[in-house]
């Protein structure tokens, strides 16, 4: 299996956000919601504590491929509307 299969978990002190990237389309609806969380040009590209759990929790949902997903600290997750 290649890494780029797995799913990669991004863990920050409130929120910890998890990126398949074989399900990715590159819309950049992360890099754009939230620039200083999502870097592509930074090693590791996702840095959850660069902006506020909700603030993530608003953002990550955006993602139309749905690579890209959060859980709380709290264990508190995305709900549908």
């Amino acid at each position: 299996m290649s890494g780029r299969s797995e799913k990669k978990a991004y863990k920050g002190q409130s929120i910890t956000v998890t990126f398949e990237a074989r399900r990715c389309l590159h819309a950049a609806e992360c890099i754009h919601g939230l620039p200083e969380v999502f870097d592509t040009a930074r090693r590791p590209w996702i840095q959850p504590d660069g902006a506020a759990a909700d603030r993530l929790a608003d953002v990550v949902p955006r993602c139309p491929s749905g690579a890209l997903q959060y859980e709380l600290a709290d264990g508190g997750t995305e709900t549908p509307d």
